[in-house]
């Protein structure tokens, strides 16, 4: 199991080769977290036991002309021995050939919002995409063991440790966004803030200016690949619900059975319910209608994936010899 640590710490041991760690760390908009972490870190990255990349997605100039402060931090990141690349688009971070040699232990974007179109109010569809987009450009650059960190205000995440809980719709719903591009959350804790604050941290950007996100209370998401022996601290969770005709042969468990072939006991849990019975008088057929509450703590089930394992399940129960395919 990969030590998590904070924000500060990341967690980072020499890997088993011996090698030095390395983060690469998007959208970090004035630098100064990567300040932050220079300072708590900075014998490690002084005598390269860490590498650290940091990257922005504004040119050189536009960091300037938007953070009048940054160029100060820029020298303190030089002069600790971080690399700063400039005009970095964390959803395409494997375009890029500055980055594409490397591959990248830890990978950290902090409270990312999709920026376009200034200090209008964006929709939240937008960001979610933001992050979908970035979650599987990040596996392009991320070693096979490597973890992505992804900071998020209060209330944002949507998951049920969230201290500030929305309705699910209006949430970011970071770990199925995650799931996507493969990855499982293999923690969430506290973001460090105050700590952070000490080291020379504050957010900006927000409404594209050098005005701060509210950090109170936010929490930082550790997502790692799946299937690599590490477990989701919340295993992500969908319903999908089934209805069919059946004949005399049906019973709940050869369904069960039916449906192991395309839910796997091993990878993954399904819990049954039934939610209805039918009886059709004119044609005296009979029909169910189960929900499937899927869960995986080593998988990433995205939505696609998900929709198609259900897909198959049923087409292949519709084919079995407990359904009754009749036309009505």
């Amino acid at each position: 199991m990969a030590s998590v640590g904070d924000l500060t710490t990341l967690g980072l041991q020499p890997n088993a080769a011996g090698e030095a760690p390395s983060v690469l760390i998007v959208g970090d908009g004035n630098f100064s977290f990567a300040r932050a972490f220079l300072r708590k870190n900075a014998v490690a990255i002084g005598d390269s036991s860490i590498r650290v990349v940091a990257t922005s997605l504004d040119t050189h100039e536009e960091l300037l002309t938007m953070y009048p402060n940054a160029g100060g931090i820029l020298d303190e990141l030089h002069n600790g021995g971080v690399k700063v690349i400039h005009g970095i688009n964390a959803t395409r971070l494997e375009t890029y050939d500055a980055l594409v040699p490397e591959s990248f232990d830890r990978i950290v974007f902090n409270f990312p919002h999709f920026a376009e179109g200034g200090n209008r109010r964006n929709k939240i569809h937008r960001h979610r995409q933001l992050l979908c987009d970035f979650f599987k450009s990040s596996t392009n650059v991320l070693k096979g063991e490597g973890q992505v960190w992804v900071t998020l205000c209060a209330g944002q995440g949507g998951t049920s440790v969230d201290p500030k809980q929305r309705a699910w719709g209006d949430t970011w719903q970071v770990v199925h966004c995650a799931a996507g591009a493969g990855l499982i959350l293999e923690s969430v804790h506290n973001c460090p803030v105050d700590e952070l604050s000490a080291l020379g941290y504050y957010s900006v950007g927000y409404q594209l200016r050098e005005r701060a996100f509210w950090t109170q209370d936010s929490l930082s998401h550790v997502f790692c690949r799946e299937r690599i022996g590490r477990r989701a601290q919340l295993p992500i969770e969908w319903d999908r619900d089934m209805s069919f005709w059946i004949n005399d042969h049906f019973s709940e468990e050869r369904l069960i059975d039916l449906l192991r072939e395309f839910f796997p006991p091993e990878d993954m849990a399904v819990a049954l319910t039934k939610l209805d019975d039918y009886h059709c008088s004119k044609t005296n057929r009979n029909a169910v209608t189960y929900r499937l509450h899927i869960t995986s703590d080593i998988v990433a089930l995205s939505k696609d994936d998900v929709n198609a394992r259900a897909t198959s399940a049923l087409a292949a129960v519709e084919a079995s010899e407990f359904a009754d395919s009749r036309a009505s």
